[in-house]
């Protein structure tokens, strides 16, 4: 099997992002073949100690993924993350990949930064990398092509687990497991009344019910009490959010002077989407073409905001609009040109941390290795882009840690799912199957 065949049969998917199927990407040829290292979600550190601890099995998987699309391999990193740094440095000795070394703010890891950074070059409006002739992968999703290479499939996923629990950590948790397992891990929450954010405060969202399962794109949890500033924003409804938007707003600009994308030269103007919430139905249609090239870092809602409100939220209810009305496709100029104070406007981690009022939960959360065996898991038939997995074992089979369970059905979009324990089948549906011990 070539590469793509490879990473295809072991389930591969965006580890950073949506879960996007990796052997599709393997499929293209391109000038520069990018890993995103540069964390930029306040509290989560399991890219730095994955580049720190398996930066040998990252830098492998980048070079196989670059030579397999002939590009040129470069890693992104913040430079302050010295280990990582160092880990990383002795690695790609003797290869082909270049590091660039990024400051710390927010979102150096958005692709576009990353792409525009490294590279020069801006990706067209709703464009991907691939249009200026670029892939970009996590540097988790790399390390899986690593081991996909040498025949081992997606059992687990890298996560860390921190905010107000005994012992924050950052490791290898098996797919499957319920949210409130894996917080046993970490010695559990240390208040009775408390909130999970699943992958990030920023990006993330409220966990709901803390028996859903973790994913192949979960990327970290983070515990806050309930009462908390930023999960009682998460836990508004979209009429609530938008009612404060319509009487609030005083059109102050900043979400928009302060947007990453539109200092990157994209017009995308949040504090003209605002106005949709006030307006008839012919008015909402010209605000909201202005949410389009959102790309939903929150940065709008969660800290240039003077009244705390939800820029970003009607960006997501524009942009959705618009897809039902079919005017989703940006009919606007296709020239970009970064804004001449960009540099000078962004978002210092720090201080972003200070402002979302969580420094005090800032802790290390480093790798911890550990030999955890659920009793259960519950995997999902839909963990990436594309469609659901189709069953390939039966209940009541036994099956062990590794084996194929579920697979994409042939020329469709989508990623192959394996038993992450060794168990039985106990229950199988629409949308996931369950294996016990």
């Amino acid at each position: 099997m070539n590469l793509a065949d490879q990473v295809k049969a072991a389930g591969v998917v965006g580890a950073g992002g949506a879960g996007f199927p990796t052997h599709v990407k393997l499929e293209a040829s391109v000038d520069w073949y990018l890993a995103n290292g540069a964390e930029c979600e306040p509290l989560i550190h399991k890219d730095r100690e994955l580049m720190t601890h398996f930066a040998s099995q990252v830098i492998k998987g980048l070079t196989l993924a670059a030579q397999n699309a002939h590009a040129a391999p470069a890693l992104a990193i913040k430079k302050k993350n010295h280990q990582a740094v160092a880990a990383l440095n002795k690695a790609a000795a003797g290869t082909p990949v270049q590091l660039y070394y990024f400051d710390d703010y927010y979102p150096a890891g958005d692709e576009y930064e990353l792409v525009h950074t490294i590279t020069g070059n801006l990706i067209p409006p709703q464009g991907l990398p691939l249009d200026v002739g670029c892939v970009v992968n996590n540097v988790e999703t790399l390390h899986n092509i690593c081991r996909a290479a040498e025949g081992i499939p997606v059992t687990d996923t890298f996560l860390t687990i921190t905010g107000l629990v005994k012992k924050p950590l950052t490791t290898w948790i098996p797919l499957g497991m319920s949210v409130i397992e894996v917080l046993k891990i970490a010695g559990g929450a240390t208040v009775t009344a408390f909130s999970v954010m699943d992958s990030g405060l920023m990006m993330g969202k409220l966990i709901t019910d803390l028996q859903q399962p973790v994913t192949k794109t979960t990327g970290g949890l983070i515990v806050l009490p309930t009462d908390h500033s930023i999960i009682q924003r998460y836990s508004r409804t979209q009429k609530q959010m938008d009612r404060i938007g319509f009487s609030a707003c005083d059109q102050c600009s900043y979400c928009t002077e302060l947007c990453p994308r539109y200092l990157l030269g994209y017009d995308v103007q949040p504090h003209l989407v605002m106005r949709s919430l006030g307006f008839t139905a012919m008015g909402k249609e010209l605000w909201n073409s202005f949410a389009q090239l959102c790309c939903r870092c929150g940065l709008c809602t969660l800290y240039s905001c003077p009244e705390a409100l939800y820029p970003r939220e009607a960006c997501i209810r524009s942009m959705n609009d618009l897809r039902q009305m079919n005017k989703g496709q940006w009919q606007g100029s296709r020239k970009v040109k970064p804004h001449f104070l960009k540099e000078m406007r962004r978002v210092p981690l720090k201080q972003l941390v200070q402002r979302l009022g969580v420094h005090s939960y800032e802790k290390e959360a480093e790798f911890v290795e550990l030999p955890i065996k659920p009793k259960r898991v519950t995997l999902l038939l839909k963990q990436h882009v594309g469609v659901p997995a189709k069953t390939v074992v039966a209940v009541g089979d036994r099956v062990s840690r590794g084996q194929l369970v579920a697979r994409v059905p042939e020329g469709q979009l989508g990623a192959h799912l394996h038993a992450s324990m060794d168990g039985k089948v106990t229950t199988i549906n629409h949308e996931f199957l369950v294996i016990e011990e």
